[in-house]
């Protein structure tokens, strides 16, 4: 994850939690063994938690720790946080030989962080011996895990996301087009997307666009950026111009490239769709607004992202963070307590109503998704319409390559480069700069 993809999670997270109490959090199946954790007494313990991307001190305290130490009195909470600087730098802290008892991090980089520091703890027996059930979970989260870490599980997951689609029902309005709905392909939508493309007033409205980064990532074909087996770029496979559509193919009208010149030379994106409203749809993160405490100055719904006509009912992969106890943790059976909890029902189900995806299966904290919200009357359902796809296997070099491709992408969409070209340009760059980083 992005720092600024990171600083938005962080803050839509603090949106969710904040204020949350024990009135309202009963789980919804009480007589799981993992519905409801009971607050566990014991001596008074200090554990350290370590966060990845740098959660805000705030946010944290509001989305962890005040949790945490309500059900837990006798546990109190330590924060690092890696921007406050080298000294907490988690290969500085090692070396320090200070103890971390719980760390986070996105799918992205935390599979290749771990290792790198031999910081990599397998969880399977305290799992078994606190009766922890990984079926309760959404099953590719889990696999995910088993994949990447060898067999092995390294964390479980605690928050997670989605890709959906967002649309001003407005602008829908206005030029009479059929508002979007649950289950459509792409090119039902690119069809939909090109009759949004207009000039009104001065403005230049265009129809669609996606994240750039979390579309290619969360892909439905589930294909990685470098393959495992090889260490080498996968953009030599043909599912890359499947992938790609949903950025460049509405940029083949004139009036969309007219768009990004006027944004100088950038791809529409979240700021024309929420500010100036010169965007129609976007795909995004599926809590993207629903979890926000604050009105949008518009009409507009939600529906669930489309599917490849190659995979019905597929849709995207999740993003989740998992939580590790790291290998030289000096508090394990404390820090599972805590990450027990996190994974609870209970607090599960606070996230869900909040407007967060739950990280478990359970169709109840599913359905509350989104109740608590000021949005709670859009379409929320549309986040779990379809099957999320097979998380794609991670390797320490897929920022490298992604890189190597998002680079060309405004190109790309102005049509200054044409698709084979970048797609070998990038294979090549992208399998150079691997080289060079292996031992």
């Amino acid at each position: 994850m992005n720092k600024a993809s990171a600083a938005l999670s962080g803050t839509i997270l603090a949106m969710f939690l904040a204020g949350c109490s024990n009135s309202d959090s009963a789980s919804p199946n009480p007589g799981e063994p993992d519905g409801q954790p009971q607050a566990t007494g014991g001596e008074p313990v200090e554990l350290t938690i370590y966060s990845a991307g740098g959660t805000n001190n705030d946010e944290f305290e509001k989305n962890y720790a005040e949790f945490i130490r309500q059900k837990f009195p006798h546990i109190a909470i330590k924060y690092i946080n890696p921007r406050e600087g080298e000294g907490s730098k988690l290969e500085n802290l090692i070396l320090a030989g200070v103890n971390i008892d719980l760390y986070y991090e996105s799918i992205g980089t935390f599979f290749s962080t771990l290792p790198r520091n031999q910081a990599q703890y397998d969880l399977t027996e305290l799992i078994k011996q606190h009766g922890v059930d990984l079926n309760r979970f959404e099953p590719t989260l889990i696999d995910a895990l088993r994949q990447n870490g060898n067999g092995e599980i390294w964390g479980l997951p605690v928050t997670t996301n989605g890709m959906s689609l967002y649309y001003n029902k407005e602008l829908f309005d206005k030029f009479g087009v059929p508002y979007l709905k649950d289950g459509m392909t792409w090119e039902e939508v690119y069809a939909v997307a090109a009759k949004l493309n207009r000039s009104d007033g001065g403005q230049k409205i265009v129809g669609l666009a996606v994240s750039p980064s979390h579309s290619m990532r969360m892909n439905a074909y589930s294909l990685p950026f470098v393959d495992p087996a090889t260490l080498k770029s996968t953009y030599s496979d043909e599912r890359w111009r499947r992938i790609l559509e949903p950025i460049l193919k509405p940029a083949e009208d004139s009036l969309y490239r007219s768009k990004m010149d006027d944004l100088g030379g950038k791809l529409p994106y979240s700021a024309e769709w929420l500010k100036t409203q010169e965007l129609a749809i976007l795909g995004v993160f599926s809590d993207w607004q629903v979890v926000s405490p604050n009105p949008v100055p518009f009409d507009w719904d939600m529906a669930a992202y489309p599917t490849m006509e190659d995979q019905p009912g597929v849709g995207s992969q999740q993003y989740p963070v998992y939580w590790a106890i790291p290998s030289f943790a000096q508090h394990k059976e404390q820090a599972f307590e805590v990450l027990k909890y996190l994974v609870s029902d209970e607090y599960q189900l606070e996230v869900s109503k909040r407007g967060g995806l739950t990280v478990l299966n359970n169709p109840e904290i599913r359905k509350a998704f989104g109740q608590n919200s000021i949005h709670k009357d859009k379409n929320l359902a549309a986040a779990y319409y379809n099957k999320f796809a097979p998380i794609s296997p991670k390797t320490a070099f897929e920022k490298t390559a992604e890189t190597a491709l998002t680079s060309k992408l405004p190109d790309l969409a102005a049509g200054r480069i044409d698709l084979n070209t970048a797609l070998r340009q990038a294979e090549e760059e992208a399998n150079k700069a691997i080289e060079a980083a292996s031992p």
